[in-house]
């Protein structure tokens, strides 16, 4: 028995469609996501020590998507020598209780979670308003 007799439909012009979309949507949350993690950094770093400047120069941000999942991070890297060899300078500083005599007014411990404990249900909210504007404008 022949099939030619029925009604064909193709979906894969559809499919691109459907594509595409998914790649803008995922586009718009890495964008949103990478400049989330602007924020987070800018605003940690005018609150992470600054005697010498170590900690806040080894600051960076990486934004990647892979598959399904956007993911941000904000990275302090300060390595120091001590009595006892080098030593993770940006995680001590960052987990030590408050500051008895900080160098630098209004820098504490804590610099890089407690904004970030702040701060991120704004950033949930803007990255799904971004994804959102991607919806409706695409």
């Amino acid at each position: 028995m022949s099939r030619n007799n029925g009604i064909n439909f193709d979906f894969s012009e559809m499919l691109n469609g459907l594509e595409r979309k998914l790649a803008q949507e995922e586009a718009a949350a890495k964008q949103e996501m990478g400049d989330c993690m602007d924020d987070l950094l800018a605003e940690s770093t005018n609150i992470a020590p600054l005697r010498k400047s170590t900690l806040r120069n080894s600051a960076w941000q990486e934004t990647i998507s892979t598959g399904n999942t956007v993911e941000g991070s904000v990275y302090y890297s300060a390595v120091e020598k001590g009595a006892a060899g080098r030593f993770n300078y940006a995680l001590k500083v960052h987990e030590m209780g408050e500051y008895k005599n900080p160098t630098t007014e209004n820098t504490r411990p804590k610099f890089l979670s407690e904004p970030l404990k702040k701060n991120a249900e704004t950033y949930r909210q803007r990255i799904a308003n971004a994804i959102g504007k991607a919806v409706k404008n695409g």
